[in-house]
């Protein structure tokens, strides 16, 4: 009954189609990039079928120039968008700017040059820049703009159940990716590259949208999917701290900022889940079949954003159901949690089924699987090859002391012998 009374509304049919979308700057650049990603997608497969097996490692290393390239020509392309388009909103996107932008530099800064102090000054600047985000989304909520500008009043709002909400779904994840990845390996600099680019790729690709909801959310060519795949390489941990960062530059793109909590569940704790792609892995599970690993890891990752989603549209933005069901005549969507769980099922769910079809093609191949079981030695060899060089030196410095501590005995009973001596 439900289902029957909105095929036959007009509810769908508001969701914009982004397959040939000229309608303003922005949709005539998406439209543009999404046939662009679909034709690099094609020359790339067909490279490594028809290119001999000697010189796939120059494909692989021109591949990756032109990926890289792509995502920052994309990047920018949108953010000015975002400006000629002026759907901004000036006291939470540009501090959400500042802090992207000093992720990308202080990364890049990392990757070339891993000096500590270096360290130290990037994350004080990106620490420096979360905190300005942080307020200027307060501040935002306490005037009553964020509000007035979103349609809802505070009364619409349930700060109770939006701070418990974000508060048990950070604990989980934290937990989640703690006993997933007891790993201690450093976040080196190849490591970093490795993130950026991934972050890179997935916020390209997340502009490349099949729909695009009313109130935010779209269907994408499998945007999600390159962090997953650094989550599978590097671990939960790593994989959530990468789904933070893609969050807030998510927030920079589609600015849907409500309420503090709300902003916590729609952008930094949602992709924090996605990060998380990698805990089947993480627990030895299905060690002999990758694509079992992924497909789950990829599963729970989805679902943890289905449900940071389904709070905050539960608890932030329930109160436009009683709209949808007065539009549409839908009388069950004037329940929030029918109005969330139905919204958040129309794009999240299609999303995921895209990069796990997407991911299992890719899984599907030999060779891919080898390169990621491959990096992922390659890392593990390095870090053992540092513990073992520490262990030496610990080694080394422990014969030095007992032979100085033997010596030093030595010269002492000489010289209490050379004084009894003389007595």
């Amino acid at each position: 009954m439900f289902l029957n009374s909105l095929l036959e509304s007009s509810f769908l049919k508001d969701v914009t189609n982004y397959f040939a979308n000229f309608d303003g700057t922005t949709n005539i650049c998406r439209t543009v990039f999404l046939y662009v990603s679909i034709a690099l997608a094609v020359a790339l497969i067909v490279c490594k079928l028809a290119i001999s097996k000697d010189k796939q490692a120059t494909v692989n290393k021109v591949a990756l120039f032109v990926a890289i390239g792509y995502a920052a020509v994309t990047i920018i392309t949108f953010a000015v968008c975002a400006f000629v388009d002026d759907k901004m909103v000036a006291i939470t996107f540009f501090p959400l700017l500042v802090f992207a932008i000093c992720c990308i530099v202080g990364g890049l800064l990392i990757a070339v040059k891993p000096v500590k102090e270096v360290k130290i000054a990037v994350f004080a600047v990106i620490g420096a820049a979360l905190i300005a985000v942080f307020v200027c989304t307060i501040v935002n909520y306490v005037t009553g703009d964020a509000a007035d500008k979103n349609g809802v009043s505070k009364e619409d709002v349930s700060d109770v159940g939006l701070y418990i909400t974000a508060t048990v779904l950070i604990v989980g994840m934290a937990l989640l990716a703690f006993f997933s990845d007891r790993s201690k390996k450093p976040f080196d600099s190849r490591t970093i590259s490795l993130a950026a680019v991934c972050i890179a790729l997935s916020f390209a690709l997340s502009y490349v949208r099949f729909f695009k909801m009313p109130m935010g959310g779209s269907i994408t060519f499998a945007s999600t999917l390159p962090l997953m795949l650094f989550s599978y390489m590097c671990g939960s941990k790593k994989g959530a701290l990468a789904g933070v960062i893609y969050g807030m530059m998510q927030a920079v793109q589609d600015t849907y900022i409500l309420h503090p909590a709300q902003f916590l569940l729609d952008y930094p704790v949602a992709f924090a889940g996605i990060g998380l792609a990698g805990c089947i892995k993480g627990f030895g599970l299905f060690k002999s079949n990758p694509r079992a690993q992924f497909a789950l890891g990829a599963t729970i990752a989805g679902m943890l954003r289905f449900i940071s989603h389904l709070f905050s549209g539960v608890f932030a933005f329930g109160s436009f159901g009683a709209w949808y069901a007065a539009d549409y005549g839908i009388e069950a969507l004037t329940n929030p949690w029918v109005y969330s769980l139905l919204y958040q099922t129309m794009y999240v769910i299609p999303d995921l089924i895209i990069v796990l079809v997407v991911g299992a093609i890719l899984f599907s191949s030999h060779n891919f699987v080898k390169q990621l079981e491959r990096y992922t030695k390659v890392k593990t060899r390095a870090n053992a090859t540092v513990g073992t060089a520490s262990e030496e030196v610990e080694t080394v410095n422990d014969k030095v002391s007992e032979e100085g501590g033997n010596a030093a005995a030595e010269t002492a009973a000489t010289d209490a012998n050379d004084a009894g001596t003389k007595d």
